[in-house]
């Protein structure tokens, strides 16, 4: 097992990179601790670097010598420790790690049980696929566990390997039933075979793997579990279940070199839900699609159909992800586009405000303004505890005022039971197994991005730079920034009103090209004295500090002010009608919104 620091143990600003490193087991001096930016080799403290001792431990030191992250690279090692030091978070992706359970080993084959029978060389062999290939792969048959079937039958075994190593079996029988060794490392089928960032093709499934490579490709990779089942609405949050992608976090470093992905699928339903899931992950801009011949649902049927050079033509000819900007109008483009299911919207957690607005699902913009104490941040945490629960989302948060960050957890837990965290004389508080549960349930939708840097405040490139990580390993759909004016920026000479036009559009980029929703919550300017008995007017989007931009830019803005939310703006009418209002009930204990004389709309949690 990888060694993990002690979570409870603060890090101090005046601690060391050294001392913390020893604390965490890997004790070497001043004079071996490469220089920033730096990565040396070390014994591995939790395995030892196993029978051939050999320096499986990469410690990498952060660019600015504050920090550091290492990994053993042994596939019985699985995982990785973050230190953050000196203050910061050490590491591009930390902040937004969590700890995963460790791999089991995989099922161990002596050589006697290995097989390789002519009928495995004619299973392949049917498929255009040679017996070189399946030597190459290493394929086998033996017995193994179905559950579809209740009974050991005779399976062939797809070894998975990583480093050279065999971290898993994956297993199919005659009736095309899968079967894999539980709990191992979860890895992708043939990543060995990736040894330049160049291209990486990307197929769907262990014999497609094959095909390609019969057709000459060598960088062919495939998730372990293949595409979903059946195609799932937007809304389900099993679309984006994490033990399927659970290999893209295990090879993070190693797909975020790669410039190109093609992704070579299925022409099928599941498979176009998967290469979309996949685009979102990997980068749209980094993705191109393959389209198989008529007839052909996959590689290895066109492998089998027409031949490895067909193959090798499909492969060439993908087109780039489409990406906005760069769209061309070919035939049956509007048509498509007609039949195609309408852009996802989300409901608002309150009967009253489905009926005024909803949020887009589609990679927005939504600016929530409103005067100090109006509610903006309550609101807020209330609709993402809520499209989280409803429609299978999942934030990333960067709320700096709100510290320690387990107060913003504890907050979420709240509205999420409808019970105090602490309780007090108006309701009793969360009884520990209510606070286990909403524990388990927010640690599967909640990344808190968490800056502990005493000299200087995060950027917004800190916060994307980890978003991104964050919806490649753990599927993120969401970031919410909370509020606007804690970010740093150098607007290298720029106004104010360019330098906020120029990071909206970053945002807005960065939210088209992964599906992220950016929810921006932005203090307006202070209101002009007032007169006796006036009122302040709820303030727009053009009342934000700083610039027109956020009116231009957003995509969505509502204002929460005096007890009601108000549409400033709605680029399209399926979001809401600029100009509308609706009020809502505030519980101060629970932090839930409700309609008004309605009652609550969310129930406590199950």
């Amino acid at each position: 097992m990888a060694y993990r620091p002690d979570p409870s143990r603060p890090f101090l600003v005046g601690d060391s990179l050294p001392d913390i490193l020893a604390e965490a087991g890997i004790a070497l001096g001043r004079a071996q601790l490469p220089s920033p930016g730096g990565t040396v080799k070390l014994l591995c403290p939790a395995c030892g670097g196993g029978t051939t001792r050999e320096a499986s431990l990469s410690l990498h030191v952060d660019d600015d010598g504050a920090g550091a992250v290492w990994q053993c690279h042994r596939g019985k090692c699985p995982g990785s420790a973050i230190v953050p030091g000196s203050g910061r978070i050490a590491a591009p992706r930390s902040g937004v790690q969590r700890q995963r359970e460790p791999a089991k080993p995989p099922r161990q084959y002596q050589p006697e049980a290995i097989a390789r029978p002519e009928t495995l060389y004619r299973w392949a062999e049917e498929r255009g696929i040679s017996a070189e290939t399946v030597d190459a792969f290493g394929l086998f048959v033996a017995p193994a566990w179905f559950p579809q079937a209740q009974e050991e039958r005779p399976a062939i075994v797809f070894p998975y390997r990583w480093r050279g190593e065999v971290v898993g079996h994956k297993y199919r029988d005659r009736d095309k039933n899968h079967a894999q060794d539980p709990g191992t490392l979860p890895t992708l089928f043939n990543i060995d075979a990736v040894t330049s960032p160049d291209v990486v093709v990307w197929v769907e499934g262990e014999p497609d793997v094959m095909a390609a490579h019969e057709a000459g490709y060598r960088q062919i990779v495939s998730l372990r579990d293949g595409a979903p089942a059946q195609l799932r609405d937007e809304d389900d949050p099993k679309r984006r279940d994490d033990k399927r992608f659970a290999a893209l976090d295990t090879h993070a470093d190693l797909l975020a070199e790669v410039a190109k992905f093609i992704l070579a699928g299925d022409m099928d339903e599941p498979g176009r839900v998967l290469r979309e899931e996949l685009a979102r992950r990997l980068g749209k801009h980094r993705c191109w699609i393959v389209t198989w011949p008529e007839g052909c649902k996959d590689c290895n049927d066109t492998l089998r159909q027409h031949g490895p050079e067909r193959v090798r033509e499909c492969i060439e000819a993908a087109q780039p992800y489409p990406m906005a900007g760069v769209q061309r109008v070919v035939t049956g483009t509007l048509l498509a586009h007609r039949a195609a299911p309408p852009p996802p919207v989300l409901s608002t957690g309150t009967g009253a405000g489905d009926k005024v607005f909803r949020f887009p699902g589609d990679g927005r913009i939504i600016v929530i303004t409103g005067y100090p104490n109006q509610g903006k941040t309550a609101f807020a945490t209330f609709s993402m505890i809520h499209v989280m629960r409803e429609h299978g989302r999942r934030f990333a948060v960067f709320s700096p005022e709100m510290l320690p960050w387990q107060e913003y957890a504890a907050r979420c837990a709240e509205v999420l039971t409808g019970k105090p965290f602490r309780g007090g004389p108006q309701m009793a508080g969360m009884t520990d197994s209510e606070l286990a549960d909403a524990e388990w349930w927010l640690g599967d939708r909640l990344i808190m991005l968490v800056p502990d840097s005493e000299d200087a405040a995060p950027t917004l490139d800190w916060v994307l730079e980890r978003t991104r990580a964050a919806v490649l390993q753990h599927g993120v759909t969401d970031l919410l920034i909370d509020p606007w004016n804690e970010l740093s920026f150098d607007r290298r000479g720029e106004s104010e009103t360019d330098h906020i036009g120029r990071a909206l559009q970053r945002l807005r980029a960065f939210g088209l090209r992964h599906g992220v929703n950016v929810w921006v919550l932005a203090h307006p300017a202070k209101p002009p004295p007032l007169r006796p008995g006036e009122k302040v007017d709820p303030p727009s989007l053009l009342s934000i500090a700083g610039s027109a931009h956020w009116a231009n830019k957003a995509d969505l803005g509502l204002t929460v002010h005096e007890g009601k939310v108000f549409v400033t703006k709605a680029r399209f009418r399926r979001w809401g009608r600029r100009g509308t209002s609706v009020a809502l009930d505030f519980d101060h204990v629970t932090g839930r919104f409700s309609t008004p004389l309605g009652g609550y709309d969310m129930e406590p949690a199950a």
